[in-house]
């Protein structure tokens, strides 16, 4: 038998453990989205750099609306029967084990699942037939989830990074807004004053983005935490502390901080269709990172380095993922098919 030099197999150890890293460093960036491109919805993976795709859930029920995991190990999702039925729950996978875990039980509607920062825990809105909608905190467990807020409340907007709150949305005639909470069920704040949604802290958890309609079309404003929204006082003299960050006649939604809190993605209307915009978290220094008229490319979301950002486009008449660089060079296509690929998560 011809031995094989210690050298030769050195280098070979090294080789495999190089492509071990990178295969590593492979599933560590991928994105998962949600498609219908199998005559039902169902959660999909793709690898930037490999484009290999992979159906995570491949069942007859409608799987949508993927949220992955600050640790990149669990995905939660929205399950129905179709995407007619009127009951929605949610399950989360361990996307190594393919395991699924039912996080709710019983008819409704669950919506909105949102990722504590340790992966440990969601908060989500839920409402049954009849009842309004409230957020529960899950541990991720078949035990029942605790209830959050004390107002009803229409969705889950964020959990702070530091662990500290969850904030939420309702449109309630007596206290509309968006309300603040810490996610074991006390200090529950109201944070701004009417129809108020879509809300993200900032990385360093110091801002909080939201979209409000108080000046006549949805806009997108910022508030320094701790401050109180003069909306909520009729004698409040100062608006310090609150900032609007935009001012078109064009809606703005699908609002994203870049991983170090600098900047914000986000989708606007103001030239005649939606297309991707990126500011400075002060508001000032923003530009166009699409441009593609009569087409609709939204839901903008960083990849973790913050150095690329995938989005959903219907450049074909279908959606179909994309991804570009921060500066929105180096568009490429992620998926190409005749169905609808949609909601990517980075």
């Amino acid at each position: 038998m011809e031995l094989i030099p210690r050298k030769t197999i050195g280098f070979l150890g090294l080789s495999l453990l190089i492509m071990a890293l990178i295969a590593c460093g492979s599933r560590s960036e991928a994105i998962y989205f949600a498609s219908d491109r199998d005559g039902q919805w169902d959660i999909y993976s793709s690898d930037p750099n490999s484009n290999e795709e992979i159906n995570l859930t491949d069942t007859p029920f409608a799987e949508e609306q993927p949220i992955l995991s600050p640790n990149r190990k669990l995905l939660a999702f929205s399950v129905s029967k179709d995407s007619k039925d009127p009951n929605v729950g949610i399950e989360v996978m361990k996307i190594k084990e393919s395991e699924k875990i039912s996080i709710t039980t019983g008819m409704g509607i669950y919506v909105t699942p949102r990722w504590s920062p340790d992966s440990s825990r969601l908060a989500y809105a839920a409402s049954q037939a009849g009842k309004e909608s409230y957020v529960y905190i899950s541990d991720l467990s078949q035990s029942p989830s605790p209830r959050l807020s004390d107002i009803s409340s229409d969705e889950v907007g964020d959990w702070s990074s530091d662990g500290n709150s969850v904030v939420f949305s309702s449109s309630n005639l007596s206290a509309p807004g968006i309300h603040d909470r810490n996610p074991d069920g006390v200090n529950q704040r109201q944070i701004s004053c009417g129809n108020d949604y879509g809300a993200k802290w900032s990385p360093d958890n110091k801002k909080l983005a939201f979209i409000s309609d108080r000046d006549g079309t949805p806009n997108i404003y910022v508030i320094e935490r701790g401050i109180d929204d003069p909306k909520c006082n009729a004698d409040a003299e100062s608006t310090l502390g609150l900032y609007q960050l935009t001012d078109t006649e064009g809606s703005e939604y699908d609002i994203s901080w870049s991983p170090d809190g600098r900047q914000i993605l986000f989708v606007s209307e103001r030239d005649g269709n939606p297309e991707i915009y990126v500011m400075d978290n002060s508001g000032n220094n923003v530009v166009r990172l699409t441009r593609n008229d009569k087409v609709k490319d939204v839901q903008p979301v960083w990849s973790p380095d913050g150095k690329n950002i995938a989005f959903a486009s219907d450049l074909d008449g279908d959606f179909d993922i994309f991804i570009m660089n921060n500066k929105g060079e180096d568009q490429k296509r992620l998926t190409n098919n005749d169905a609808s690929d949609v909601d990517p998560s980075w």
